[in-house]
């Protein structure tokens, strides 16, 4: 009986405990308990706010304001004569209706508030102008400070290694320009020399091949109806001194190269003297020739 007595009153003290369901509301829940992923588990200080002010927009934009006093006389405008010439004083003054006489004050004040007017602005003027200059100087004076104010500690400390020579910017004269100018003026010859060369080899490579050139009608004519004639490739077995009838253009130059025609030649080239040897040979020999009589050779 004592352990069911005992079981039963540890139940009930149970059910009273529980926590009771919270009630339905829009506000949302915060946990007492802080997690370690949060970054409000480690609380520190916050910093000051800033008093940042931000500044108003102003919608739309100002005009340019004119320049009333310009560079030229700029002090001509608060002379007693140009106050008599824009606003002239009236020459008899104007009695009777109180309509003149109104008028007659309403004048006199636009011509004081026009003195009146120019003179605050003359000295308007001159203040900001004053003020322009000093901290053009002051401004001036502080970076003639900065500039010729030594080198910090801190700098000095924390500047990277810089060697000796390199802070040595100065250009100092080449003591072989003479030397090095003759040498590039007798490359520059050289090449000179050379391409005035080449365009001799040139033109006389060209007054030889000319020979063959066709320049009139009558003779390309003649040349388009000898090698489109129909016996033109019978009539080549004697200048290529061929032992077959020639019938087409494969029949003077040979058919094509194949892939084993190639392959066969370059093994005959690997093991001795080859067609392209042979043509390479007798380049050299005309070049040697062209060399020896100082002119083309016509191959």
């Amino acid at each position: 009986m004592s352990f069911l007595s005992s079981r039963q009153s540890l139940s009930r003290t149970t059910v009273h405990t529980l926590p009771a369901i919270r009630s339905f509301s829009t506000t949302r829940f915060t946990s007492q308990t802080v997690p370690p992923d949060s970054p409000d588990y480690i609380r520190l200080p916050l910093p000051a706010q800033l008093e940042q002010r931000q500044r108003v927009r102003v919608r739309g934009f100002l005009p340019v304001p004119r320049s009333i006093f310009p560079q030229k006389r700029s002090e001509r405008k608060i002379d007693r004569d140009y106050l008599a010439q824009t606003a002239a004083e009236p020459q008899s003054p104007r009695t009777g209706s109180s309509q003149r006489q109104w008028k007659a004050e309403v004048a006199a004040s636009r011509r004081q508030g026009l003195e009146e007017g120019l003179g605050e602005l003359w000295k308007r003027h001159n203040r900001v102008r004053t003020t322009r200059e000093m901290q053009s100087r002051a401004n001036f004076q502080k970076n003639h400070e900065h500039r010729v104010a030594p080198e910090r500690e801190d700098d000095q400390y924390t500047r990277g290694t810089t060697l000796r020579t390199l802070l040595d910017t100065k250009v100092y004269a080449d003591p072989d320009k003479t030397k090095r100018f003759e040498e590039s003026r007798q490359k520059i010859m050289e090449h000179n020399q050379y391409l005035k060369e080449v365009r001799r080899d040139a033109l006389m490579e060209l007054y030889v091949s000319a020979s063959s050139f066709i320049t009139q009608e009558s003779e390309l004519r003649k040349k388009i109806d000898e090698i489109f004639h129909e016996d033109y490739f019978e009539g080549q077995i004697q200048q290529y001194n061929k032992e077959w009838t020639i019938a087409n253009v494969w029949g003077v130059h040979g058919y094509p190269p194949s892939t084993a025609n190639m392959l066969d030649l370059t093994s005959r080239s690997m093991g001795g003297g080859s067609p392209k040897d042979q043509s390479r040979t007798g380049y050299r020999q005309k070049r040697i020739a062209e060399e020896f009589t100082g002119g083309k050779m016509d191959v």
